[in-house]
């Protein structure tokens, strides 16, 4: 029997199983779910795939899912079985997917339903079983139990009841941090004292500056301070610099810290705040940005302490650039994205050192985007005068000349060339070679390839270059391309088709070990049941797509794509190519013009010669500009051979160039072109004429040559 007759086989009898099954069960949830369970179990996909779809199309809510096995504790150990042999097995992996994220968010709307919140917190004075039954409910619960558990603390009419609040709030322990820590410095003393004991046993280091600004608040009381100095100790603290402190914490919101996000994997996390009439709110913000929210909430405290604190400005613009960046498309940023300043105002309003630090962390963090917008902001700010400005001596943008993305290089050695530097320094000789580079590569995407096998590296090969790549290297390990690497262009992104998870995590470690490929975008290809561990390792890592063998030509685009697009701001277009060659030939020809003496014009010479065939208008002269300007036979030839081809007003332009370079450099003419120019001024006239005349004047023809042309 054919894959396909087997396969309308099982849906028949599928849907067979289904009739048999009584009206009356065929949309009882738990009943389907059972079977949806067992036939994962045995490997029957498609049977299993019916039974999920008719779960899924029946009227029942995510909540009712999940109660559903809430209420079964051995029928939910079973579903997470089944759940995790389903990702294993193509034909389920989607649709049983789509049943696992309902009862996930069923589950969550259960815990966090307001109502269901309130009975919970009457239970913590009943009986030891209702008791333990609230506190279980509260934890799972979690931060969102958080502002009426507040409430009952602030309110204070059953101290009983305020005692066991207290006792759950600890229990739920860093969810509780971030709003009790919004709601403390609004707290009236005898509240204040009593938060700060729950934060102090709780430990979470996170509280150490917001305890410490109490504690050094002369407005509060004396017992209050002492609490508030306590805590401080118990959670780790070290007495610093309070603008520091709230600066080393605003780090760690830019670094993603996960303990100081309350649901990594949820698409929302909240931004508290306390108003004292109405108690905590939370402002839901895209979990993608919620860091770098959080980090410009905490640093804007630091600056408002030490305005002169120019570690936490870095951050803070590298903040709001990297928000503007991560903020996912067809959402709103709750908290900043009224401002009616720009990040890209923020990033230059403070001055080239502040925006050169920024460069630094993105250099750091090999955050492409990040650092492709501080150059931006350097290319408007930074010239000769300024242009070795960093703190401590380290210098980010020369360093951004050997970054792993040629966009970054390119943008670099512009902002570099148009500063027109005057003194020497180190990395100074590759901003010629990287705009003549810019003027010639063009919109051409490179690859490398690694596999352990040959036939899978030269199928992975072809598909690439199916998608417009180039391959530059390909071998059965790392080690076995680098040298080919380091000898190419570069390599936008790399292809690993390896066997064993361990294998595939070591060789894209080696990969983004090596400084020529340490931001590069990486697929890697794994099998079914490489897929888990793969997808968890490199769950937080922007330059990795992990990709299922076997995958459709559109899936594999797709996820090319995806990768590429979020490491390093997707392929290079055509008409960025365009844009990056007549922004390097505009800032040669100022290099040039300028007479600078730190960069070697004549670097870009094959490059420019190149250009001087294949360009056209405006830009064709001014690649003429620039080759007028060298001291070079190559280029004096070649301009005299654009010009005696060219016609009209590009042929006078092109012709006053070639005047130029020889009145720069004497002649440095074939015979050939004395003769063709001599021909040209009998045969034409007017302009025409007249540029030849120039050109044949600043050879310094001999004079019988001359008198010929009189009538």
């Amino acid at each position: 029997m054919s894959k396909i007759a087997c396969r309308r086989h099982a849906v028949a009898t599928a849907v067979m199983l289904l009739l048999a099954v009584p009206a009356s069960a065929q949309d009882d949830p738990a009943t389907l779910l059972a079977e949806f369970i067992h036939y994962t179990k045995i490997a029957k996909p498609d049977l299993a795939a019916a039974f999920c779809q008719q779960l899924l199309e029946s009227s029942v809510t995510d909540a009712e899912l999940a109660e559903v096995l809430s209420e079964n504790r051995a029928l939910a150990v079973r579903f997470d079985e089944a759940i995790g042999k389903a990702h294993n097995l193509p034909d389920l992996e989607a649709i049983a997917g789509e049943l696992e994220r309902r009862i996930t968010e069923g589950q969550l709307s259960l815990a966090r339903d307001p109502d269901r919140i309130d009975r919970a917190i009457t239970m913590l004075t009943g009986t030891q079983r209702m008791k333990l039954h609230g506190e279980r409910q509260l934890n799972a619960a979690g931060e969102y139990a958080v502002p009426r558990l507040a409430q009952i603390i602030t309110e204070g009419k059953d101290e009983r009841m305020r005692t066991a609040v207290g006792e759950v709030l600890v229990d739920i322990g860093r969810q509780s941090v971030a709003p009790l820590c919004a709601a403390l410095p609004q707290l009236d003393n005898r509240n204040q004292r009593f938060v700060c004991t729950l934060l102090g046993r709780i430990q979470l280091p996170q509280a150490a500056p917001y305890l410490l600004e109490l504690a050094d608040d002369d407005g509060a009381a004396a017992a209050t301070r002492e609490s508030a100095m306590r805590a401080f100790r118990n959670v780790g603290g070290v007495r610093a610099n309070l603008s520091e402190l709230y600066t080393n914490l605003g780090q760690q919101f830019f670094n993603e810290a996960e303990s100081l996000v309350a649901y990594p994997f949820e698409q929302t996390n909240n931004v508290w705040s306390y108003d004292p009439m109405y108690g905590l709110e939370a402002t839901p913000v895209p979990t993608e940005i919620f860091g770098e929210v959080m980090a410009m909430r905490v640093i804007s405290k630091a600056l408002r302490l030490d305005p002169s604190n120019e570690r936490a400005l870095g951050l803070y613009v590298a903040s709001n650039l990297r928000r503007e960046n991560e903020l996912p498309p067809g959402t709103v940023d709750p908290i900043y994205g009224e401002n009616p300043y720009t990040p890209a105002f923020y990033a230059t309003v403070f001055g080239t050192r502040v925006c050169l630090d920024v460069l630094g962390i993105g250099l750091e963090r090999l955050d492409t985007n990040l650092v492709r917008d501080a150059i931006a902001a350097l290319s408007q700010t930074t010239g000769g005068a300024n242009l070795f400005s960093a703190r401590g001596g380290r210098q980010p943008l020369l360093e951004a000349l050997r970054y792993p993305d040629r966009r970054v290089q390119y943008e670099a050695a512009l902002t570099l060339g148009a500063a027109l530097p005057t003194r020497r320094f180190t990395g100074d000789g590759m901003v010629v070679p990287l705009l003549a580079s810019a003027i010639r590569t063009g919109d051409e995407s490179f690859a490398a390839v690694i596999g352990d096998d040959a036939e899978d590296r030269r199928l992975a090969s072809t598909r690439l270059e199916q998608l417009g790549f180039t391959i530059v290297a390909a071998g059965e390990s790392f080690a076995a391309i680098r040298l080919e690497l380091g000898a190419a262009v570069g390599a936008d992104l790399v292809l690993v088709h390896a066997s064993g998870v361990d294998r595939i995590i070591e060789t894209v470690s080696e990969i983004h070990r090596y400084p020529r490929t340490a931001a590069t975008p990486v697929i890697t290809i794994g099998t079914g049941f490489e897929l888990p561990a793969l997808k968890e390792h490199f769950r937080d890592d922007i330059r990795v797509k992990v990709a299922r063998a076997r995958i459709s030509e559109d899936e594999f685009a797709d996820a090319l794509d995806e990768v590429m697009l979020r490491a390093s701001g997707g392929r290079m277009t055509e008409a960025e190519a365009e844009g990056y060659a007549i922004d390097a030939i505009f800032t040669l020809r100022d290099v040039a013009i300028s007479q600078n003496m730190i960069y070697a014009i004549d670097d870009a010479e094959p490059a420019l010669l190149q250009a001087l065939d294949s360009r056209k208008g405006g830009l064709r002269i001014s690649v003429a500009d620039i080759l007028a300007l060298m001291d070079s036979q190559a280029a004096q030839r070649a301009l005299f051979d654009a010009a005696l081809a060219a016609s009209g007003d590009e042929q006078i332009d092109l012709l006053d160039r070639v005047a130029e370079s020889v009145r720069n450099f004497g002649d440095r003419s074939d015979p050939r072109h004395v003769e063709a120019v001599l021909d040209l001024i009998t045969s034409s006239g007017g302009q025409t004429a007249e540029a030849a005349a120039r050109v044949a004047g600043s050879l310094n023809l001999p004079t019988s040559t001359a008198i010929e042309l009189i009538p």
